[in-house]
């Protein structure tokens, strides 16, 4: 009796082990770390595009943008920072470096899917994206457009 005890405590302690968040099987463990932008807006970078005035209220009468770089840091705790670095340069200006950086809250299934979730800020309206994910590489698309990070 007392070995049956023992053992179905031990068990009951195994299981709930098991459906803790801190295991190896964690998708949020599985996906955290850091990526680095690939694609931006369905190009490879680097890639430069014009904006109209009244477009980009960094340069309100128009001129380029070239997307250089970024990053997208996914932490266990199931928070993100994203931070896309440009040059943009106002017509018949001096060009100058900006970057575009959102933070909020992600989720995972073991399915591949992964949803970004961010607040309003910056100047920016809240975002909610799906997107997919595997070993080395996170995408999502955004207003019609791709965007790919790779580990």
């Amino acid at each position: 009796m007392r070995q049956t005890k023992r053992l179905l405590s031990l068990t009951a302690v195994l299981l709930i082990a098991a459906c803790t968040d801190n295991s190896i099987t964690n998708p949020l463990n599985d996906v955290a770390g850091t990526y680095q932008l690939t694609v931006f807006a369905n190009h490879s970078l680097p890639y430069t595009y014009t904006v109209s005035a009244g477009t980009d209220s960094e340069i309100p009468n128009g001129g380029t943008v070239r997307a250089t770089d970024g990053s997208l840091v996914m932490n266990e705790n199931g928070t993100f920072v994203e931070t896309n670095n440009f040059i943009k340069t106002p017509t018949g200006g001096q060009s100058f470096s900006s970057s575009f950086v959102s933070t909020g809250t992600y989720t995972v299934t073991g399915a591949g899917d992964v949803t970004l979730n961010a607040p309003a800020q910056n100047g920016y309206a809240a975002r909610y994206l799906s997107g997919t994910w595997d070993i080395d590489m996170i995408s999502y698309v955004e207003s019609g457009l791709n965007f790919e990070y790779r580990r």
